[in-house]
């Protein structure tokens, strides 16, 4: 069986047209590389070299085994050298899929920040609804998800990172506009019928779920809005004020919506890590995965401060 440092052999000869400076360059004995040139020569079945005292030629077998001889060491160089890199740099793309909230807002900081000291990270990154992160981190798509906890706890690992509240999104001229806080009951006075759960209203799941129905809090189901953008789009057209959570509020380019905190309960839902379980990350993805952990609630803090003021 032929080797890398044999096709090196067979170079270094046709590049020297001799087996002395090409033993030279190797830093092997002339004999060591007859041996290796011999062992090519069997494996391929044609001399590869004429050789006499006076001379070494390549010969017409050699010169086509040539070409392909270099690309092949070529090639092998350049992995060794990205492998290298590899190694020392956690040289990798990072591919995750991230609900449209956190996308829109905390995700690129983050990613930001990161590659300012990792400077060759490259990022695949998907949104969507919470759903489908789930689905994408299940069917392996991607390294993992950030979204709400999953209702699944036994095919899908959830890791917590910030809790985000549920407020009431409010435009002026709503007779809500005015208060600086509300209770579940307030609301129901009001008709909540004429409040949009937007997104949440198909969302609404696990733990969520269960504490909506536990305080017999009415809800919507099915798809009315099934886009964020869109939510926020008819929030800022001034139709009418929204139950949302607090970080899908704070991409509201519009300066006169007031995000109202909801109390009796307070309802929350949990942003998280998402991946399988046992999941094994790379290198690179472990530590990106660590500079999320440390990083993603001050992110979220900054991102939500224009609504909490």
């Amino acid at each position: 069986m032929i080797s890398l440092d044999d096709l090196r052999a067979f170079l270094a000869v046709a590049r020297h047209e001799s087996f002395v400076e090409a033993a030279e360059e190797l830093c092997i004995t002339p004999p060591a590389l007859s041996r290796r040139i011999k062992k090519l020569e069997k494996f391929v079945g044609d001399p590869l070299f004429e050789r006499t005292t006076q001379m070494v030629a390549i010969t017409s077998s050699g010169q086509i085994l040539l070409e392909r001889a270099e690309i092949v060491v070529r090639e092998f160089e350049n992995f060794k050298d990205f492998s290298g890199r590899f190694a020392r740099e956690h040289l990798v793309k990072v591919r995750f899929g991230c609900i449209w909230s956190a996308a829109g807002s905390v995700v690129p900081s983050l990613i930001r920040e990161y590659t300012q000291i990792n400077k060759d990270a490259e990022f695949e990154v998907r949104d969507a609804d919470a759903n489908t992160v789930f689905r994408w981190v299940q069917e392996r798509q991607l390294d993992f998800g950030i979204s709400m906890r999953p209702e699944d706890t036994k095919s899908l690992h959830f890791t917590p990172l910030c809790r985000d509240p549920i407020m009431l999104a409010c435009p002026p001229g709503h007779r809500f506009f005015g208060r600086t806080n509300l209770d579940w009951s307030d609301l129901k006075k009001a008709n909540m019928e004429k409040l949009d759960w937007g997104v949440l209203s198909y969302l609404a799941m696990g733990s969520f779920l269960k504490t909506l129905e536990r305080a017999e809090i009415p809800h919507e189901r099915g798809k009315k809005i099934d886009h964020l953008a869109t939510q926020l789009g008819f929030l800022e057209a001034h139709q009418r004020a929204m139950i949302m959570p607090l970080l899908g509020i704070s991409l509201s380019r519009a300066p006169d919506i007031r995000s109202i905190p909801i109390a009796s309960p307070a309802l929350f839902r949990d942003i998280g890590i998402v991946t399988l379980p046992n999941y094994k990350p790379s290198r690179a993805v472990a530590s990106f995965l660590e500079h999320i952990q440390e990083n993603f609630h001050a992110h979220y803090q900054a991102s939500v401060q224009r609504f909490c003021d």
